[in-house]
């Protein structure tokens, strides 16, 4: 019959700050099972039988296969015997090991134990309820990014850990940007380091005990790169408030600038000038949020559904990618595309659109090959043979 795993918080620092409950629990039992032997604490409690899992950490190239192991260890011990499981800092706070056991035990207490969170605001000075970002450094993305409020990242074990977390930064931060690492922080003291971001891994002072602080950018010129700042951007241009041109377009008068922003992308595509087609894809962004904006302020449809609608198409049309069918072949790929069209409704209609782009194509390869210019483009559709 399973037994209960009883997951304690070391605290953040020293001994001084471990609770009474916290420590009896370690003196009641014979064995205590720590994460790691790498925190003060354990250093001071020289009389337990510590059992960590420091080798685990040896044996996998990621972090969640070390805490899966250490989990299931846990676990196949709880069938016959009560566990105490000691982790730093609080078991809830950024402790990925105590959110397993919970979704896969049944009898998990959780024990005290004090939080870094409390030492590291003091640390970097900021307040809690200016809001902010808890991410774990080893399980980081950009997507879980937030460059709009302070971000603390834990564990940043090593100079690995840190130089994946400067990359992954810096597709959202300016390279300069300042960061902190904050090490050992406890009883209103730290070792911080105050560097660029780009320097970030360059610093020794990296154990299990450190942490790091990005601030929240400030400088409105730094998030031109931030898709809710283009949003707000567009929104503001379209608004009563905005540019006299943008404020009176409507879906119809926007129609043909799509047009012509995709033939200026093809020329740049052509061209094979990388920063023109940056340019470029920039103009036909600018046609989707506009009818977006226009859209919002008319109380239709935001550029939310428009992404979410067109997420869902992607994920839908391509079960081959995210989900269990096979595609082998361009042949599997087109019957896998045209079966889901016909789920979401679609029905058969004349494509057009096929019939203009390829006529629109081959124009532009006329104008190309005979060096027509404007005056010579309006000439030869003037004369009303479109035949090419």
């Amino acid at each position: 019959m399973a037994q209960q795993i009883v997951v304690v918080g070391l605290g953040n620092y020293s001994i001084d700050e471990l609770p009474m409950g916290v420590y009896r629990k370690l003196q009641s039992v014979d064995t205590v099972y720590a994460r790691t032997l790498e925190h003060p604490v354990i250093n001071e409690l020289k009389d337990i039988n510590w059992k960590s899992f420091d080798s685990v950490y040896e044996k996998h190239d990621d972090f969640i296969n070390v805490y899966t192991e250490i989990v299931d260890t846990l676990i196949e011990k709880a069938e016959t015997e009560d566990v105490i499981y000691a982790v730093p800092g609080d078991p809830s706070v950024a402790e990925t090991t105590t959110q397993l056991l919970l979704e896969k035990f049944p009898n998990v207490k959780i024990l005290g134990g004090k939080s870094f969170l409390d030492d590291m605001f003091r640390a970097v000075n900021i307040d809690p309820n200016d809001g902010f970002t808890l991410l774990d450094g080893t399980n980081l993305s950009e997507t879980t990014l937030n460059v709009r409020t302070n971000t603390i990242i834990t564990q940043v074990y090593d100079q690995l850990v840190a130089s994946d977390i400067k990359v992954t930064l810096m597709e959202r931060y300016p390279d300069e940007h300042e960061v902190m690492i904050v090490s050992n922080a406890r009883l209103g003291e730290a070792d911080v380091i105050t560097c660029p971001l780009y320097e970030m891994d360059h610093h020794a002072e990296l154990s299990n005990l450190t942490s790091l602080f990005v601030p929240k950018i400030l400088e409105e010129h730094q998030m031109y790169n931030d898709f809710q700042y283009l949003e707000h951007t567009i929104d503001t241009l379209v608004s009563e408030d905005g540019c006299p041109w943008d404020k009176v377009q409507t879906h119809d008068s926007l129609k043909r600038y799509i047009l012509e922003e995709a033939f200026e992308l093809i020329e740049a595509i052509d061209e094979e000038d990388i920063d023109h087609m940056v340019e470029e894809l920039g103009d036909i962004l600018l046609q989707v949020m506009l009818h977006a904006s226009i859209g919002k302020k008319e109380g239709f449809f935001d550029v939310r559904e428009v992404v979410q609608e067109l997420t869902s198409k992607m994920i839908r049309r391509h079960p081959h990618v995210f989900s269990d069918q096979e595609a082998n072949d361009i042949e599997d790929l087109n019957r896998i595309w045209q079966s889901e069209k016909i789920k979401e409704g679609k029905v058969e209609r004349e494509k057009l659109e096929k019939i203009f782009a390829d006529y629109f194509l081959k124009l532009y390869d006329k104008t190309k090959l005979e060096g027509l210019g404007e005056d010579g483009l309006k000439e030869f559709i003037n004369k009303g043979d479109l035949t090419i």
